[in-house]
């Protein structure tokens, strides 16, 4: 009796097996909430990153709103691409004051995201975490004696949606606040600014305006001298000044001859 040769029979059923898991992972529907796609996590972001700007904003401090960038650089399995959503609120502080303002924060968020603090065992290292809902997460890292740290909102690896602009070009900026103004003339610069713009838990709207490639003067400190008289001054480095003038953060950065403004109104 000849033996059944059951390979070919095997290699075919496995090729069909195959075929059927990449059709599925391209056209199935989400089936977890992990899966729900970039489209859906964005009115999450958006929210999220109110309220740490609510948060994140404070007398002794100068915040700014960075744009909504995507980075496309993940995927969701070894056949399907992703995308994820990134927005960061920077904040800066004065010599030894991270550790304290980053504790206040995790205080001034929404309760439900169920904010934590964790700082090593030497007291050198501080990290936040916090749940914004629908996988979006909240998160932060400042050494003790920074006088910067960044607050990340993210939406981790999501499928790509249509419609969703990958690439989105911030818009001009409308009337900028007086503070960016004075810190322009003080420049000597003119130049158009474009404007991040979010909506904070209290209704109101918080912006950052920011003009970049200006020219840098010879010296920040002397050309920011008379804007920055009666000011709260948070950071003075030869080539990084960052001021509260009111509720105004201002920001102004020099880095190979070309200067950079920043103004941000708070949600106050």
């Amino acid at each position: 009796m000849k033996k059944r040769r059951w390979w070919p029979v095997v290699a075919v059923w496995a090729l069909v097996v195959a075929g059927v898991a990449v059709w599925s992972v391209r056209h199935d529907p989400p089936t977890v909430p992990e899966q729900r796609d970039i489209a859906a996590a964005l009115p999450v972001v958006r929210k999220a990153v109110g309220a740490v700007v609510a948060a994140a904003d404070g007398p002794d401090r100068a915040i700014e709103i960075g744009a909504l960038r995507f980075d496309r650089d993940c995927g969701l399995t070894p056949v399907r691409a992703g995308v994820e959503a990134l927005q960061e609120v920077t904040v800066r502080v004065r010599a030894d004051q991270a550790p304290g303002v980053l504790d206040s924060i995790a205080r001034a968020l929404p309760p439900e995201y169920a904010p934590a603090i964790r700082h090593n065992d030497a007291d050198t290292r501080h990290v936040l975490r916090a749940d914004a809902g629908e996988f979006v997460g909240v998160d932060a890292t400042a050494d003790a004696g920074s006088s910067v740290f960044a607050l990340r909102v993210s939406t981790g690896c999501r499928p790509l949606a249509n419609g969703v602009d990958l690439a989105p070009s911030p818009p001009p900026a409308g009337e900028p606040p007086a503070a960016f103004s004075a810190a322009m003339q003080a420049l000597g610069a003119n130049a158009a600014a474009t404007s991040v713009e979010v909506a904070c838990p209290n209704g109101k709207t918080a912006a950052t305006v920011t003009a970049a490639g200006l020219a840098a003067p010879k010296s920040l400190g002397r050309a920011l001298r008379d804007v920055v008289a009666g000011a709260l001054v948070v950071q003075a480095d030869p080539h990084a000044w960052a001021y509260r003038a009111g509720e105004v953060s201002v920001m102004v950065s020099d880095s190979e001859g070309a200067a950079r403004v920043s103004a941000t109104t708070s949600c106050r």
